[in-house]
């Protein structure tokens, strides 16, 4: 069989196939930022996005083969209406999560804190299930002109384009993040940046401008409502930071309070109520006992928009660090706080992550505050970690503890709308201390707890066996480590769905067994467990940064490109190795640096006192296995007939490591090393079995020559 001539990554169908791969990128991450931001609770499953988009890109690439290069045309000008259908959808109904109600979500003991409208909470199923297959079906459309794209290159060739053009969309999203660009202007580059792969007529070709322009117009009209209550007529100040969508309203009945993805977060108190509020309990309390004197220096983690400041400057402060993760909050508490906290000389306003703050930090204090640090979002899309869940674990609370001076205290406070997180909160100072917190102010289920660090105070016995947070299983508002039923019935209904989709295309793509060379199902197997090895690598990646350098957006990012910039020297180094029976030594060494992380757990790096000998090493045992699953990747990708059918499959796996990540809530983080390793054992017997079928006489001729690992 003759190949047909491939194109120069530098022709017109090297730009289209590069800027498919930046609309692709950028408009997930539009995506997740964006429904997160307009319907409620979705903020807590980012994930369920991610796994649209990858179902989606997984039907383009190994379906295209059925549709003509007219069809294929039409789809691609079709996606951005079904944008604009998905964007009109979210505006008139404002579906919501199911599951959750007004106050609350409690998925099979996970909880989650909200505030969602009651009509929100009666809403059916039916709207998100809307949202999630409109999403499946935008990433289709544009998969399958991709996959068409692929063909006219060789298949590394093809992916290094592809992948140049991820990386394109990051750097271009985590600009926009840093500036904190609207939503409105994410749609209309898409829509701009689609008219480079659109192949039609002049007359129809600008058509997507249209529909991009409508769906920016839309996104700007919603930027002048108030999610939670679209009727709000007053003032509405809307900022999209880099983690959600920020609004900020004062009216007479409702002054300074800011929202956060639609749901109620904060208000910035006036100094005359705050003296009656539960920020001033503390100062109190501590004003009472004449053995200690009063707070000098302190520290409050989750500083929002300077409450908690405003009552320890009150109270006498001399030095205050002042941590918020949210750059737009700590602006509007800049702007609006009655007492312009953030602008006394006092205050060290750090936009950090709150443990990366107390890992780094020198300085020692008499109050450390834990204060009201309840996110609505996760770490990643890829992940169950919120903002915060690294800031409620036994190694963290215990680095509190160290950072506090003799007679100093440390303070919690929240709405625990459980019982069982109060305890959890109680056991979790307990382990870190010795002692159990007491509280000082409850009204209702919102309470504050306070311990002093004496020398004097003895060693208590613990009063509970409950599941505590640790760096390895950070999972504050999981009940007991477990799978709750809700997502071990998603990992089952995810493995059916991913079975029965292999049993129907072995149906449907006879036809292409018989150009690819027959026995390839082992082949294709190996890909669906690359894909869904490498996703659970990725997910691990964003994790051990989280934890040694904290959860903000530019750490995230920053591993998001270096994961693809690690695949972009993968496919260079491929094309340098020629006898594919080194895949043994990759393999071992994949294997050897996957299982480093399990033997010699992340938290021994915190002990490193050097920033940079810290990031090296982190590095290191980060991005090693990538490198080499990449390459592994590469070697087989290569000179594969038809790749980027293979490359759907893969595309498949991924959707499945995307829900096997949620056996983290029963294993812990370091487990998920073991189920890649096994995952790439499986992926080497496969390679063998098709390397067996592929040498018996009943092969294929034309198929292309196997591997000899």
């Amino acid at each position: 069989m003759t190949s047909a001539p491939r194109a120069s990554a530098f022709s017109a169908d090297g730009l289209k196939l590069f800027t498919m791969g930046f609309l692709t990128l950028f408009l997930e991450l539009a995506l997740i930022r964006y429904l997160a931001g307009n319907i409620w609770n979705l903020g807590y499953f980012p994930n369920l996005v991610l796994i649209a988009v990858f179902i989606g890109m997984g039907l383009g690439f190994t379906f295209h083969h059925l549709l003509s290069a007219r069809a294929s045309s039409v789809l691609l000008h079709l996606s951005i209406y079904l944008l604009l259908g998905l964007v009109v959808f979210v505006y008139f109904l404002h579906p919501t999560v199911p599951g959750f109600s007004a106050w609350e979500g409690n998925l099979s003991g996970d909880l989650y804190f909200t505030a969602t409208p009651g009509s929100a909470v009666e809403q059916s199923y039916l709207a998100f299930v809307v949202c999630m297959v409109s999403v499946i079906a935008v990433s289709a459309c544009l998969a399958q002109r991709t996959a068409k794209l692929f063909q006219n290159f060789a298949p590394l060739t093809a992916y290094t384009l592809d992948i140049g053009g991820s990386c394109t969309g990051i750097i271009a999203f985590a600009l926009f993040s840093l500036l904190t660009v609207p939503a409105t202007a994410w749609f209309a580059i898409f829509g701009a940046a689609l008219l480079i792969p659109i192949v039609s007529s002049w007359r129809i070709r600008w058509l997507p401008l249209l529909a991009g322009g409508a769906i920016a117009t839309i996104v700007a009209i919603q930027d002048t409502k108030l999610v939670a209550d679209p009727n709000y007529q007053g003032p509405l100040q809307v900022f999209w930071s880099p983690y959600q969508k920020v609004e900020y309203i004062d009216v007479p009945h409702n002054p300074r309070r800011i929202f956060v993805n639609g749901v109620s977060h904060q208000h910035m108190e006036h100094p005359d109520t705050l003296a009656r509020s539960f920020y001033q309990p503390t100062y109190t309390v501590r004003s009472q006992d004449q053995s200690v004197g009063p707070y000098k220096n302190v520290l409050i983690i989750g500083s929002g928009s300077g409450s908690d400041v405003t009552a320890a400057l009150m109270n006498g402060a001399e030095h205050v660090d002042a941590v918020e993760i949210d750059p737009a909050i700590a602006k509007l508490g800049k702007q609006h706080n009655p007492y312009r906290a953030y602008q006394n000389p006092k205050v060290n306003l750090v936009i950090d992550d709150g443990r990366a703050f107390l890992t780094r930090t020198t300085r020692t204090y008499d109050l450390v505050v834990f204060a009201l640090t309840d996110s609505i979002v996760k770490v990643s899309s890829m992940s169950q970690l919120r903002l915060e869940n690294y800031l409620f674990t036994e190694e963290s609370v215990r680095r509190a503890w160290q950072v506090l001076k003799e007679g100093g205290d440390l303070v919690f406070y929240n709405f625990y709308r459980q019982r069982w997180l109060r305890t959890k909160i109680e056991e979790l100072i307990h382990k870190a201390s010795g002692a159990y917190p007491r509280a000082i102010y409850q009204e209702n289920d919102f309470v504050v707890l306070a311990t002093r660090k004496s020398a004097t105070t003895p060693a208590t016995p613990s009063r509970h066996q409950i599941d505590t947070p640790t760096d390895d299983w950070p999972f504050l508002y999981l009940q007991q480590r477990g799978i709750p039923t809700v997502y071990r019935w998603s990992m089952f209904g995810m493995f059916l769905f991913v079975t029965l989709y292999v049993i129907l295309l072995q149906i449907v793509t006879r036809k292409q067994e018989r150009l690819m060379g027959k026995g390839l199902l082992p082949l294709k197997l190996a890909f669906v467990f690359m894909g869904i090895a490498f996703l659970l690598l990725e997910t691990k990646s964003v994790i051990q940064f989280s934890l040694l350098f904290g959860t903000t957006w530019v750490n995230n990012s920053l591993v998001f490109l270096a994961v693809l910039l690690f695949v972009l020297i993968a496919n260079w180094c491929a094309t340098l190795i020629r006898d594919l029976r080194w895949i043994w030594l990759i393999y071992a060494l994949l294997i050897v640096s996957t299982l480093t992380t399990f033997v010699l757990p992340l938290r021994l790096l915190l002990g490193i006192e050097s920033g940079l000998a810290r990031f090296a090493l982190a590095s290191l045992m980060t991005f090693s296995p990538i490198f080499f699953a990449n390459l592994i990747f590469s070697l087989v990708f290569r000179d594969r007939v038809q790749a980027e059918h293979l490359f759907g499959w893969n595309l498949i796996g991924s959707t499945l490591g995307g829900v096997a990540e949620y056996a983290s809530m029963l294993t812990g983080y370091r487990f998920l090393a073991v189920i890649v390793a096994v995952s790439y054992t499986l992926v080497l017997l496969c390679l063998l079995l098709w390397q067996r079928a592929s040498r018996s006489p009943a092969s294929a001729a034309g198929s292309a020559p196997a591997p000899a690992p």
